[in-house]
């Protein structure tokens, strides 16, 4: 088990430790001496839009800032009681999570009693969900003063586009790949832009910060050329977009280049790949930003993504031959910049290099301290 597997390990054991220190098992009893109150769910990606709470929770108590946390599952058993909240005039700052596809009465009945109990706070809906679409804000809106993201559209006129499916994604692979998905049209609530925040995406999380903090990775002592583990099974538009980009893989087997690319491996020996990796391949997942592309960023595997010019992240990190290696969507252009790319080192560590520099100056410039600041 290598250095960056283990110091994992100590950030998130510690991280969790520090939950429970925080946790409580009913809104009532919100400690009078926190002002804040965040309700969770439990999933991996989810965690790292909570993570900076933590992560700057001394700098937050010197600005007067102190919060608690409640699982999502035990307010919604609260709520659902029907009994009248305890108001709480203490409680300054609500950042909520919600369930993937949470039903629209729970989620209305679980916003409104948060409304009730704290009428006081202001809410932040937290969309940690990986696609691209803000469809939870049309139940959200009503409720809520903040809605915050991982990513959003450069235009915000893009929501308003009718998609084949429910995504920009599922609308491009369903049309390449001619599958029977139902049109969808989605129209923002009235206002819901101004009250969109841009949060910080898996760059700042127990999985990740270490590594940005540490020194910048080097160019030597990389013998596989392309890192390329892609797991395919999913519903048919994705299950369709991923099979393509294995094959895209498997078409460059004329080169003779050394792949990793079958199979799964255990979390440490996947990141001894990476740092041994030249060039990094990380198409679309259920949404466009994924954990590949920071684990590409963190040690050195220059990202190949498909094109990201529609949306924007915190930092903005997705920069067409800056920071990464833009791709067309049909991937016919894969092997010419995989060829590029191995032969033009230079190039390659320039590019690398400017995506370390704009990870690591965020988290030292506390830049996301700076959004959390923008919900008070």
């Amino acid at each position: 088990m290598n250095k960056i597997h283990l110091n994992y390990l100590k950030r998130k054991s510690v991280y969790h430790i520090r939950k429970q220190l925080k946790l409580i098992r009913s809104s009532s009893k919100a400690p009078k001496k926190c002002n804040s109150l965040i309700i969770s769910t439990q999933h991996e990606l989810s965690e790292t839009m909570i993570y900076p709470f933590y992560w700057y929770e001394k700098e937050l108590e010197d600005i007067g800032i102190k919060h608690c946390e409640i699982r999502l599952t035990d307010l919604v058993k609260e709520a659902s009681s029907q009994q009248s909240p305890t108001k709480q005039n203490h409680i300054e700052h609500i950042y909520f999570q919600a369930e993937f596809e949470m039903p629209k009465e729970a989620l209305t009945g679980t916003l409104k009693f948060l409304k009730d109990a704290f009428p006081n706070a202001k809410i932040a809906f937290m969309d940690w969900f990986a696609p691209l679409h803000i469809r939870p804000s049309e139940i959200a809106n009503e409720f809520i003063d903040y809605y915050i993201v991982k990513q959003t559209y450069r235009d915000f006129d893009q929501y308003t586009v009718p998609t084949i499916g429910d995504t920009n994604l599922s609308h491009y692979y369903a049309e390449r790949h001619n599958l029977p998905l139902e049109t969808m049209q989605f129209e923002p609530p009235k206002g819901i832009d101004k009250k969109i925040v841009l949060w910080s995406n898996f760059g700042l999380s127990p999985q990740m910060v270490d590594l940005f903090l540490g020194s910048k990775p080097t160019k030597a002592n990389r013998p596989i050329d392309l890192h390329a583990r892609i797991a395919v099974k999913g519903v048919d538009w994705y299950q369709a977009m991923r099979q393509e980009a294995k094959d895209a893989v498997q078409n460059l087997s004329p080169l003779n280049l050394k792949i990793a690319s079958e199979g799964r491996v255990k979390r440490y020996k996947f990141f001894e790949e990476m740092k041994m990796s030249k060039l990094c391949f990380s198409p679309f997942g259920y949404g466009e930003v994924c954990w590949r592309d920071y684990e590409a960023f963190a040690t050195g595997a220059l990202l190949l993504k498909p094109n990201m010019d529609h949306l924007i992240t915190h930092p903005d990190i997705f920069i067409p031959n800056e920071t990464y290696v833009s791709l067309d969507w049909d991937l016919s252009d894969f092997e010419e910049k995989v060829t590029f790319y191995l032969e033009n080192e230079q190039e390659s560590a320039r590019i690398l290099s400017n995506s370390f520099d704009v990870m690591q100056q965020s988290i030292q410039n506390k830049s996301v301290l700076n959004l959390i600041e923008m919900t008070l």
